[in-house]
């Protein structure tokens, strides 16, 4: 049983989340953005700092809103993204031009049992876990430029989060 979304305390920095992309493959592609949402056909557009989510299916709300699958997922930790079995693996040949990183959330976040939805998200860190760079079509220091971020290892994650003054959640911050 899923527990109980709970609304992010109002907090002045933004939260940490761990969230999964897709590299684009092809220049047409990455005219859009160089990193895009493993399931869907949307990118990250470079050269923005934020990235606000947005709801097909009801255009008149702002994600996430309870009851609807709109908003920006992230896990709380890279851990929780590598049981969930979304973690970038070079054996995985479905998984191919995978990369994780970090990412700071903001604006409404709801939290759920192993992640988070929220309605704006900035990429903070690109981690080094996943195909090597030459397999990639853009190396990580080249995506990490093209959005204001680093690149870091995974195992640094939460000190990685203390350095930026992100917040950094768990299952345990849920309602009860």
């Amino acid at each position: 049983m899923e527990a109980m979304p709970a609304k992010t305390p109002d907090y002045i920095s933004r939260a940490a989340g761990v969230r999964i992309w897709r590299v684009a493959p092809t220049l047409w592609a990455q005219l859009g953005g160089l990193l895009w949402a493993p399931g869907m056909k949307e990118p990250w557009p470079t050269g923005e700092k934020e990235y606000v989510a947005s709801c097909p299916a009801n255009p008149d709300h702002t994600p996430p809103e309870e009851g609807c699958s709109c908003g920006l997922y992230a896990f709380y930790t890279p851990q929780l993204a590598k049981a969930g079995d979304y973690w970038p693996d070079p054996e995985a040949p479905l998984y191919d031009r995978l990369v994780a990183g970090v990412v700071g959330v903001c604006g409404e976040v709801a939290l759920h049992e192993h992640g988070m939805k929220a309605n704006r998200a900035s990429v903070e860190a690109i981690f080094t876990a996943g195909d090597d760079d030459a397999e990639l079509p853009i190396p990580r220091a080249e995506l990490a430029a093209a959005y204001g971020a680093e690149v870091v290892d995974s195992r640094e994650f939460e000190a990685f989060c203390e350095t930026r003054g992100l917040i950094v959640f768990g299952p345990e911050d849920l309602e009860k």
